[in-house]
């Protein structure tokens, strides 16, 4: 209250300040998200980086702004899986950079198809919903139970001799 017993307005804060507040919240998340999708922590870091920097003109327009990001960070993989793939169609001998020691379920989960993973990662390692997974694959409710059911039994299949 103020001097004269007038309730004062909370201070306004500038956008920037909100927008850093978000990055920090989502950022280790979105990480976590990019790297269970390509394995790689050099291009999970630069894939959010490059969605933190896309989302940010639109941020204080959207409705979901986590939700948005999600989609982009899983778009950006999605991108990243098609250049890998278009580049070694051409392979150039380069020394691998040290990933960290995967164990039986990381090579099998690499495997699947990057929908198909990216529907188990989203579900089993974000703990999202079929509602939140939809969003951020773009696809029906539907169809990310179709995607979870048929990369377990693909898990299943790579797994179980």
């Amino acid at each position: 209250m103020g001097p004269m017993g007038l309730v004062e307005p909370e201070p306004v804060v500038s956008a920037p300040e909100r927008f850093e507040d978000f990055y920090r919240a989502q950022h280790q998340p979105m990480l976590r998200l990019a790297y269970l999708l390509t394995q790689s922590r050099a291009a999970a870091e630069d894939l959010v980086q490059d969605s933190f920097i896309r989302v940010q003109p639109r941020w204080a327009d959207l409705d979901s702004p986590a939700a948005y990001l999600r989609r982009t960070v899983t778009n950006a993989c999605y991108s990243w899986h098609r250049r890998r793939r278009l580049e070694q169609a051409t392979p150039v001998t380069v020394p691998a950079a040290g990933e960290p020691e995967h164990d039986e379920v990381w090579d099998a989960l690499a495997k699947l198809a990057p929908r198909r993973r990216a529907a188990l990662v989203l579900r089993y390692y974000l703990d999202l919903s079929e509602v939140d997974i939809a969003a951020a694959l773009g696809c029906r409710k539907g169809t990310v139970k179709s995607l979870t059911h048929r990369a377990l039994a693909d898990l299943r299949s790579v797994l179980e001799p």
